[in-house]
């Protein structure tokens, strides 16, 4: 009860320091106004002449665009403080963003509740490699290198091929835009000693680009620093994240905050009690960053761009497998991408583009068991991607482009975690299955390779001005060397009521062929018991994507959108448990074809100019999803959530503050049914209590049925009916709603600096089970940016 006084006293406090720093900013602001001439912030106007390429791969104004898209720009990414992809991207009306899950790393995105590994994320519209259990850390794009991040919501195979089943998210890089320019930042923060230790995280960076009537070119390199986080209270006080060593000889196993006396009942009275053992929910990291993009303009109707980023990543933590297994974790990243894009106007109505680019992922994973060596392992992961993109625009009049295009996409990998090559080819025989003490210990990489071949045709009508109307038709046929060919249609229609008042619908085919991951798995984890096995058998994931939506420029200062979507995937691939376990006697979860799903809801979205110097703006997203197997809704997406943001700049002091909120309502996650029901939420020491109970419920079944066919049982199994088996069944609680608030206070001075302060995170919410995003954290900062054209200028005027 004191614990919980305390923390709502801290809270309370909190927001009264919190309201009253907004009051005496907007004080302040609305007295500058009156002192200093009127100057208007950025209008929804500005925003509409950016220019898009996402929605048909070719580049329209945004107002102009047939295809619904979002654009967050690059002022939006410093009002929100971000210091990679995933802070942007959580504050858009139908985006999640999401700690990773097990088996993937940092965090991960939801589009219209759809998972990750469907989802297409591009950089200048190159493939990413990299994807861990489908899903690609969106921590490994620095805000740095970000002009603006476009996104098109629903089914886009029919442009972008595989994987494009929820949408694309395409990151368009800087480009350097004056004669000279120069730009740093350095920023460092820490949070609560509890979580992050006394330590403090490290983020610099430096641009220098320079730009001429034919040749511009802007490098980036960056260096981020940070030492995690750590929501369990392991122990006390100490040396790593505020915790020691649980096999450190001052290890205390109970809480730092635990009594004498209590530790004493607990090691005498409650013999069953098992303490928490050493782990970080966050990782220590060190990265660095390079990037370049280069743009020559050898005639006026000729552009080539080159570019290129490298990526170093050391990440390392702790993991803790009961009773008493400690493991350290490391995990050292190399991510490269290099691309060359040609862009020709042959003629009034020719336009020809031309792409080639190559990624590479190189990944090893280190785990080293403490006092041990038995469950030590390395993995080394290689992959590489190589694409080839040709496109022809024919301007059949001014309102009517067709495009033509084929492109070629060479994917080959090397990994630890899918079946070495000798599993997957005749005989199926390896050295270990004459003699296991030849391999014991290593890891035997499996190769795998495959190649895509497609070509596409999409038709850009503006069929009528007055009223305007527009259509996008396109189609896509695309043959994978596993999976064979695919016919990937899309239709885009825009329909202007008025000027001030617009609808557009879309409809798709959504494709997703298996990862090598997927089809040749062969991950092994002896410490719990467990082998995940890949099936070779799999069908693609397809999809039947809806959207209709309409925006409307209520007023100068007021507007408003809203999007109604609808999914349908076919062939979920996720894993089942085989009943024939492997000759170690291992539990074995096989990947199958086993789900259908269904998401669909409204996203909705309100801009307001309030005055010249406060923009607000209010999201609502609504998504209803449907394991349509089980009939359960699909894990981890709540039905509800808000985004707000409010964004207050006074352009003569300097003075901007930014405050950005989303609130999410209850999400459902699963348990087992005792056999109607769930049991109760019981900590991690009643485990055993659970499963007396599930024992019971089994022996229920047994009397009031008899023994059950294997075949009912396991058809009731998959249905998720536990009237008829024994096996587990599943239902669901909605726990876990939550609000994260970001806070960030800036100020120019001098002509080419800003300073700023901001919390992240500021009301403290995270769940180690359900949530365990980084807590409450403080950062301040130093912005410094220089173009010397206005130098120039001023030398010229003298």
């Amino acid at each position: 009860m004191e614990k919980t006084l305390m923390k709502q006293l801290e809270l309370s406090n909190v927001m009264r320091v919190v309201s009253f720093l907004i009051f005496w900013i907007l004080v302040t602001l609305f007295s500058f106004q009156g002192i200093y001439p009127e100057s208007k912030a950025d209008s929804i106007e500005d925003k509409a002449n950016i220019i898009t390429v996402t929605g048909t791969r070719r580049k329209n104004l945004l107002k102009d665009s047939t295809v619904t898209t979002e654009v967050i720009t690059r002022k939006d990414i410093d009002d929100m403080g971000a210091r990679d992809l995933s802070q942007t991207l959580g504050n858009v009306p139908g985006i999640e963003v999401k700690p990773a899950q097990s088996g993937e790393r940092g965090q991960t995105v939801r589009l219209q509740g759809l998972s990750a590994q469907n989802v297409l994320i591009l950089v200048d519209g190159q493939r990413t490699t990299g994807r861990f259990s489908g899903s690609i850390d969106l921590t490994r794009f620095k805000a740095e290198d970000i002009e603006r991040i476009e996104i098109v919501k629903g089914a886009s195979s029919a442009i972008y091929g595989s994987d494009a089943i929820a949408g694309v998210i395409n990151i368009i890089t800087k480009e350097a835009q004056d004669p000279l320019y120069a730009e740093f930042r350095s920023l460092g923060g820490t949070g609560s000693e509890r979580y992050f230790g006394p330590y403090m995280e490290y983020r610099n960076y430096a641009s220098v680009g320079a730009k001429s009537d034919k040749l511009s070119t802007l490098f980036t390199v960056g260096w981020h620093k940070g030492e995690g986080y750590d929501l369990t209270p392991d122990a006390t006080i100490g040396p790593r994240n505020g915790r020691y060593a649980s096999l450190a000889p001052g290890y205390n196993p109970y809480t730092f905050d635990t009594p004498l006396a209590n530790q004493y009942i607990l090691a005498t009275r409650f013999p069953m009690y098992t303490p928490p053992l050493e782990s970080t929910s966050g990782s220590a990291f060190n990265d660095m960053n390079l990037s370049n993009k280069t743009v020559y303009r050898p005639t006026d109707n000729l552009i080539l761009t080159g570019q290129f980023y490298y990526r170093h990543l050391d990440q390392s933590a702790v993991d803790a497998s009961p009773p008493r297994t400690i493991f350290d974790r490391r995990n050292k990243t190399h991510d490269f991408m290099g691309a060359f894009n040609v862009d020709w106007i042959a003629s009034q109505k020719i336009n020809l583009n031309l792409n080639a680019n190559y990624s590479r992922f190189q990944d090893l994973f280190v785990t080293d068991q403490r006092k041990a060596d038995d469950l030590d392992s390395q993995q080394r992961t290689d992959n590489a991607v190589t694409e080839f993109r040709t496109r022809v625009d024919y301007k059949i009049s001014e309102n009517h482009i067709t495009s033509v295009g084929a492109e070629n996409l060479q994917d080959q990998i090397s990994s630890a975690r899918i079946a070495p090559d000798c599993r997957r080819t005749y005989p199926n025989l390896c050295y270990d299955d004459f003699n296991p003490l030849l391999t014991k210990g290593q890891s035997i990489n499996g190769n795998a390779y495959r190649f895509r071949n497609a070509f596409y045709i999409q038709d850009e009508w503006r069929v009528s001005d007055k009223p305007r109307i527009q259509i996008v038709p396109g189609i896509r046929y695309d043959h994978d060397s596993i999976y064979g060919g695919e016919w990937l249609p899309k239709l885009a229609i825009r329909y202007d009521v008025t000027d001030q008042f617009r609808i557009r619908a879309a409809n798709g085919l959504g494709y997703r062929a298996p990862s090598f991951q997927d089809l040749y798995f062969n991950f092994l984890n002896p410490g719990v018991g467990y082998r995940v096995v890949g099936n070779s058998d799999l069908k693609p994931e397809l999809s039947r994507s809806y959207n209709f939506g309409w925006e409307w420029d209520i007023t100068k200062r007021i507007w408003y959108s809203s999007n109604l979507f609808h999914n349908n995937v076919d062939n979920l691939i996720g894993y089942r448990t085989n009943p024939v376990r492997d000759s170690s006697g291992l539990m074995v979860y096989q990947t199958s074809n086993y789900q259908k799903a269904m998401t669909q809801g409204i996203e909705s979205s309100i801009s307001v100019r309030m005055t010249d110097i406060v923009t607000t703006g209010v999201g609502y997203t609504y998504t209803d999803s449907k394991d349509e197997l089980t009939n359960l809704p699909l894990e981890g997406r709540g039905r509800h959530r808000w985004n707000l943001n409010v964004r207050v700049e006074e352009k003569t002091s300097g003075l901007s503050l930014s405050i950005f909120a989303v609130i999410f309502g209850k999400q459902p996650y699963y348990c087992i049914k005792n056999p109607f029901w769930c049991n109760p939420d019981l900590p991690s020491n009643f485990d055993s209590l659970e499963t007396v109970m599930n024992q019971e419920s089994q022996s229920l079944i047994q009397n009031l049925f008899g023994t059950l066919p294997t075949v009912v049982s396991d058809i009731c199994a998959e249905q998720n009916n536990s009237f008829c088996t024994t096996s587990p069944t599943y239902g669901y609680r909605m726990v876990n709603p939550y609000t994260n608030l970001n806070l960030r206070l800036s100020q120019k001075f001098l002509s080419h600096f800003q300073w700023f302060v901001g919390v992240d995170n500021a009301l403290d919410a995270w769940d180690l089970q359900y949530n365990p995003q980084r807590p409450k954290f403080f950062y301040f900062g130093l912005d410094g940016k220089f173009a010397f054209s206005d130098v120039k200028l001023k030398n010229g005027d003298s």
